[in-house]
């Protein structure tokens, strides 16, 4: 290893001595050429003339593309999706079907409602004086009737919360003994080792200690019954544990802890599945509580009839049992319309969150509609620019997606304020989208003719140098180059106006000038070398003197 070290140092100490001896015989030979009278050389540059022509400001934007207007379809009704008629990239329009929710449920309320109108219509038809006889009777059925739905009622709420209650507790005690499971298995899977047996029993008996203090506790109603419940847990988990690392495990055990892991599993998934179908038979409580409301329009009426004493209002009272018959049979019609998804905009389908036989809900979103016949733009304008933007200017789109095309669009929206932060006021550009080739979330770029000058002196805004605040071209004077302070106006992103510093007419160098420094000496193309006479002994009309890296030092070029 020592060895190879001291060959490489070796091998580059001569590398470094071939080096240095190169660049010592380069600056000799360049000493002798400065020496023979040829002078310092000289750098190539180009120049052009400052031209008379029209500029139009133009302003230089970036934003992204969005659609005109894009929703999202959230169902009016939960349950389970029975008809999906539309998917991802259809085009739809408002008002058309997009999927239908099962609405069983709702016919039938819709039968009730429609039996119940009829049963209304009918009483109205039939009143007469006679009913204040029978106002009494009516009253005592009426009333009959509401007690018996009420009691009903109750007893179904009394059942449904005990149902529920028991399908938690199932939950509970299915996911409690699947962490029992569970870590005896992996304690099993873990091995017992001896040194493991006592803190398994110290954090045992501690859990004993704890489910102890906490049991006397709740019975002294000082806690919640859920806080010894989770220290029961914690306890059967650590007693499993320690059951294992004293006893052992035998093979056919491990096979027996990962069915009951499975098992644990099952039962576990099974509680959850009864509780959603608890669930489920809220429906049910929530026809009740109609068919209540309908008993007490019933009651009601037959309240005011028996009250009344005439004909006239009960008359009018069986005329509002049939609007409120009405109002029911209306409602229910409208639960079923909304048990049909439809599209709210015309547009194409962007996305689709649910499929045939999931079970829709008021808060999941279903579709997402897209307009993009049009589309707009929100763009950042400088502040400084602002002033030049104007309501239906002409904006040319260019997205990256599409080099080399444009698409034209127009300004529709100005916001009224400046964002502090970043200096910049946002503008809407609208264009319409006929192939549909702008699509959302695509990048542009987006040119904003502004203000137009004439006959104004202009240069290519290439040769504008700036160093620091300072702003200037180079010219020639004399076969040096010579800074020349300029002030700028407008520019279209080619050109560049100058407003002082330059006129009409006169030469500024545009190749050449970024190796270029003050009072060094140029070479316009296609002329000799400025202010410099041929060497001793040579013609002017003889050999071209060689430029700094070889060839011709007369020719242009950058």
């Amino acid at each position: 290893m020592k060895k190879a070290i001291v060959i490489i140092a070796i091998f580059a100490v001569l590398i470094g001595m071939v080096v240095y001896a190169y660049v010592v015989k380069g600056k000799q030979k360049s000493a002798g050429t400065m020496a023979s009278g040829r002078g310092p050389m000289s750098v190539p540059v180009e120049t052009m003339k400052v031209e008379v022509s029209n500029i139009t400001k133009k302003i230089f934007v970036t934003g992204t593309i969005n659609a005109r207007a894009e929703v999202t379809i959230y169902p009016k009704q939960s349950g389970e999706i029975i008809k999906l008629l539309a998917d991802k990239g259809d085009r739809v329009k408002a008002g058309q079907i997009l999927a239908e929710i099962d609405s069983t449920a709702f016919q039938i309320q819709k039968r009730q409602a429609e039996a119940d109108l009829e049963s209304a219509k009918a009483a109205y038809d039939k009143t007469s004086p006679i009913a204040v006889v029978k106002s009494e009777t009516d009253f005592k059925q009426a009333k009959s009737n509401l007690d018996r739905l009420t009691s009903a009622l109750k007893q179904a709420e009394l059942d449904l919360e005990l149902q529920t209650k028991q399908a938690d507790i199932q939950i509970k005690k299915a996911n409690s003994d699947l962490k029992i499971a569970q870590a005896r298995l992996d304690a099993a899977i873990a091995g017992a080792r001896e040194q493991e047996l006592e803190p398994a029993k110290a954090r045992m008996e501690n859990a004993k200690k704890n489910l102890d203090r906490l049991q006397a506790l709740y019975n002294d109603g000082m806690i919640a019954k859920e806080q010894v419940e989770s220290a029961q847990l914690q306890y059967d988990i650590y007693y499993a544990q320690y059951s294992l690392i004293k006893e052992g495990v035998r093979p056919e055990d491990l096979e027996i802890l990962k069915e009951q892991v499975e098992a644990a599993k099952t039962s576990l998934e099974s509680a959850i599945e009864n509780k959603r179908l608890i669930d489920i038979k809220k429906t049910n409580i929530d026809s009740a509580k109609a068919q209540i409301e309908n008993a007490q329009a019933s009651l009601d009426l037959a309240l005011a009839s028996k009250e009344a004493g005439t004909w006239e209002k009960e008359l009018e009272q069986a005329r509002s049992a049939v609007k409120k018959a009405e109002a029911s049979l209306d409602l229910v019609k409208q639960r079923l319309e909304e048990s049909i998804v439809r599209a709210s905009i015309n547009g194409i389908i962007a996305q689709r969150f649910m499929d045939k036989g999931d079970t829709a809900s008021t808060t999941k979103p279903f579709f997402t509609i897209v307009d993009i016949d049009v589309v707009k733009i929100i763009a950042k304008v400088p502040e400084r620019d602002i002033v030049d933007v104007k309501l239906n200017q002409e904006a040319v789109i260019k997205p990256d997606a599409y080099p080399g095309q444009i698409f034209k669009g127009k300004v529709t929206n100005i916001s009224p304020i400046i964002d502090r932060e970043t200096r910049t006021c946002d503008i809407e550009i609208t264009a319409d989208n006929p192939n549909l080739k702008l699509k959302p979330g695509m990048f542009t770029r987006v040119e904003l003719t502004t203000t137009e000058y004439k006959n104004v002196p202009l240069i290519p805004i290439e040769a504008i140098v700036k160093e620091a605040d300072e702003t200037f071209v180079y010219v020639v004077d004399n076969g040096k180059a010579v800074k020349k302070k300029v002030e700028t106006g407008i520019t279209d992103g080619v050109k560049i106006q100058i407003i002082s510093g330059l006129n009409p007419g006169d030469e500024f160098i545009m190749a050449g000038k970024y190796t270029l420094r003050e009072g060094m000496d140029v070479t316009i193309a296609g002329e000799g070398p400025k202010g410099q006479m041929p060497g001793k002994g040579e013609k002017r009309q003889g050999k071209k003197p060689e430029g700094p890296f070889g060839g011709d030092r007369s020719g242009g070029g950058r």
